[in-house]
């Protein structure tokens, strides 16, 4: 099953992402024409039917592979991000569930998850955004930042606080009080962020309270395993792109890669790569039988970062001038990469939920 779905997606990035994909990062935006497409090459369902969201970690991890090493983390992010936002409605209203879920796996419609705020980050416990019942309706008031594709969702699930406690509410993107700014970013190019501004803004709620906080850490884990498969795919493209380089500058008459220092720092690089490539393959194991533990994931996060960061550095520095302009890709992969030691919880936080687990 997932060596036929690693074949299509890397027959869809060769026909539809790379080609286009420095100019997409260039204009600032990849078309959401791109999600029919995936749809309609059942990437978004994972080769599985689109009629119900199906639990197949070692096929998100094709997924998300072999996208990012289409060449850009953004579309990785646009395409491979809506698991994380429909697990949680598929626990949700059956009903509601049953109209989202086809229609995003399908590519027909799509749909982001809206949790971070400018002053708590991801910290559920920080949130401020709020939820009010008026007149027979749940109304949500308050901020959003640094959501992806957040100014251009069919829907928008928003996490915001109801008497206290912490609930799921689903936004339509063209709903009334709701207001999009666009934020320009380090990396990510070809995916807009968006700060969405909530006024009052009409919304269904899709929780009861209890588990909520549970079911957005579990999400939160498959996230931060879906960003050590990118810093680990993004690594390899880095490293690779380095060798090939160093196999044809020549410097003082002899090709870089023949210089001791050069080979034995790629040599270094390999064997790191070679490790963490091993544990995240571990990693995506223990999560489709159950057993990843947030502390497994936050390892598999930040090693894989790491890693991709001392490479992209390196492939930077051996590439000389050539890796400081566009649109070369270790110049994209270096400002890519800092992005994943923030996103799905910071470097500082993965610590923490390791320290804990001691």
């Amino acid at each position: 099953m997932t060596d036929h779905l690693r074949d299509a997606v890397r027959a869809f990035v060769n026909d539809f992402v790379r080609p286009q994909v420095a100019e997409w990062e260039r204009d600032g935006a990849y078309p959401m024409e791109l999600h029919r497409r995936a749809g309609e090459a059942g990437l978004l369902a994972l080769g599985h039917s689109p009629e119900r969201l199906a639990e197949d970690p070692s096929a998100l991890a094709v997924l998300v592979e072999q996208l990012t090493l289409g060449g850009s983390q953004g579309i990785t992010m646009g395409l491979a991000s809506h698991f994380v936002s429909l697990k949680a409605v598929q626990s949700g209203e059956p009903q509601v569930a049953a109209r989202v879920v086809p229609a995003v796996l399908k590519g027909e419609r799509s749909i982001v998850l809206a949790l971070t705020e400018p002053q708590a980050g991801s910290d559920l416990r920080a949130l401020q955004c709020r939820a009010d019942f008026i007149d027979g309706e749940y109304r949500l008031t308050g901020d959003k930042a640094f959501i992806c594709n957040g100014a251009r969702a069919d829907w928008i699930l928003v996490g915001a606080i109801l008497e206290g406690n912490l609930e799921l509410f689903l936004v339509d993107g063209d709903a009334a009080g709701l207001r999009g700014t666009r934020q320009s970013c380090l990396g990510w190019r070809c995916l807009p962020l968006a700060h969405l501004r909530f006024e009052r803004t009409v919304a269904r709620r899709l929780t009861q309270g209890r588990g909520v906080g549970r079911l957005l850490q579990q999400c939160l884990q498959q996230e931060r395993l879906n960003l050590a498969v990118m810093a680990m795919a993004s690594a390899e493209m880095a490293l690779h792109a380095a060798i090939e380089h160093c196999r044809g500058r020549q410097v003082g008459g002899e090709a870089l890669l023949d210089k001791s220092v050069i080979r034995q720092k790629l040599a270094e690089r390999h064997s790191e790569l070679s490790l963490v490539r091993s544990y995240v393959g571990q990693a995506v194991r223990w999560q489709a039988s159950g057993e990843l533990t947030a502390a497994q994931a936050a390892i598999a996060k930040n090693t894989a970062v790491d890693t991709l960061e001392r490479i992209a550095h390196d492939a930077v520095q051996v590439h000389g001038a050539h890796g400081c302009v566009e649109p070369s890709v270790v110049e994209r992969i270096y400002r890519d990469a800092r992005l994943l030691g923030i996103g799905g919880g910071a470097r500082e936080v993965m610590l923490e939920i390791i320290g804990r687990s001691l």
